[in-house]
């Protein structure tokens, strides 16, 4: 009796264990993707921004409520991308 309240333990540990895994793989790394993809839209954003008014083809620099929505696409495509990547050849 006592071998199985010892394996009933164990199994209990590992299922919150790969809970873990799950939601580090399934929703962190895509989760950080995509803020990097947002940050790299917004920068490339920023800069043509910048260098349209450096180069005289605008003659205001301003950052428009459009930028940002912009910038979430970014966020959306990496997400995707990062959660593809890890769901390949596996079922959620």
């Amino acid at each position: 009796m006592r071998g199985a309240i010892i394996t009933k333990v164990s199994a209990e540990k590992e299922k919150k264990i790969n809970l873990n895994g799950f939601l580090r793989t399934y929703l962190l790394k895509p989760f950080v993707g995509g803020i990097l993809g947002f940050f790299g839209f917004f920068t490339l954003l920023i800069i043509s921004k910048y260098l349209g008014l450096l180069i005289g083809n605008r003659a205001t620099f301003q950052i428009d409520f459009t930028d940002l929505l912009l910038s979430l696409l970014g966020f959306a495509f990496i997400f995707v991308v990062k959660l593809k990547e890890n769901t390949k050849g596996r079922m959620l």
